[in-house]
């Protein structure tokens, strides 16, 4: 395989522009991907990995698109000054500069984490994408909240000299005006917003098929996965044994989630083959 081009790129949203970068194919391909990042501190440790699945990914027939939030990597602003409701935009600003500069006739999404469920909630204000592919969403942002809290009271823990107070964290942890969330100052909207998302009691509206993927140490899909492939139109859940790369330090090869991506994607496309040419084609697998 040909190594894919790569350039920086400007997208276009809400008066001003997001830094992004193309990986196009050599191959001419008419498919795209875009990229979303996962939330604060998870999106810098698994920056190499989606770099390294955009490249792998482009290499086999799939132009990719990874972009940065508004606040966020080298795009505009500040990161406490945005929050979900603006960076749904900045996917959907993403998902039309893929349609109409890159000039394709199918785009899917991949996302990470946060960044796989919001890919999700951005799909029901509009029809944005002809698949998604889902690596470890987050499907109830209370328990991911709560997550956070632990990691913030086993730091206070270790640091706090001056007399530890389990108390005084978790009020601040659910009243404060500014949450650290993993050393990222996260505003009290961003925080009650993450805390609303429930993805199993509102399932998203996503016609379109789609992969949920399981990233972890079993090779069995945890039930809340399972749950929600079964609440949506055409989605199928996997798993692929691989370490938490969103949350360490180091490098991590992405080839069991990108072998499974890439799988998903080619059997997808045997699936729209037989489609078009008026054959019948079983029903993605739940």
């Amino acid at each position: 395989m040909e190594k894919a081009l790569e350039q920086v790129v400007e997208i276009s949203t809400d008066g001003t522009s997001l830094h992004g970068v193309y990986h196009q194919s050599r191959s001419e391909a008419k498919q795209g991907i875009v990229f979303c990042d996962p939330f604060a501190e998870e999106k810098k440790c698994a920056h190499r990995v989606m770099v390294e699945t955009a490249r792998a990914l482009a290499a086999s027939e799939f132009n990719c698109l990874r972009f940065d939030y508004r606040g966020c990597g080298d795009s505009p602003g500040h990161f406490d000054q945005f929050g979900p409701p603006q960076w749904l935009e900045d996917i959907t600003a993403a998902a039309a500069y893929m349609r109409s500069h890159a000039g394709l006739e199918t785009v899917g999404v991949l996302g990470l984490r946060l960044g796989a469920t919001m890919a999700l909630l951005a799909q029901r204000e509009q029809q944005l994408f002809d698949f998604a592919i889902l690596w470890e969403p987050i499907v109830n942002g209370h328990r991911y909240l709560k997550a956070n809290l632990q990691r913030s009271l086993i730091k206070a823990m270790m640091t706090d000299t001056g007399g530890f107070s389990a108390a005084e964290v978790r009020q601040n942890h659910l009243q404060a005006a500014v949450l650290d969330f993993d050393g990222y100052a996260v505003s009290a909207p961003t925080r009650d917003w993450i805390d609303t998302v429930d993805l199993l009691a509102d399932p998203p509206d996503f016609s379109a098929p789609v992969l949920i993927l399981n990233i972890g140490s079993r090779d069995q899909v945890r039930g809340e996965y399972q749950e929600l492939a079964e609440r949506m139109t055409d989605a199928t859940a996997r798993a692929a044994i691989l370490e938490p790369f969103w949350n360490r330090i180091g490098l991590i090869s992405p080839q069991p989630v990108v072998e499974q991506t890439a799988l998903w994607l080619a059997e997808l496309q045997v699936q729209h083959t037989k489609h078009t040419a008026g054959m019948p084609s079983n029903t993605t697998t739940k």
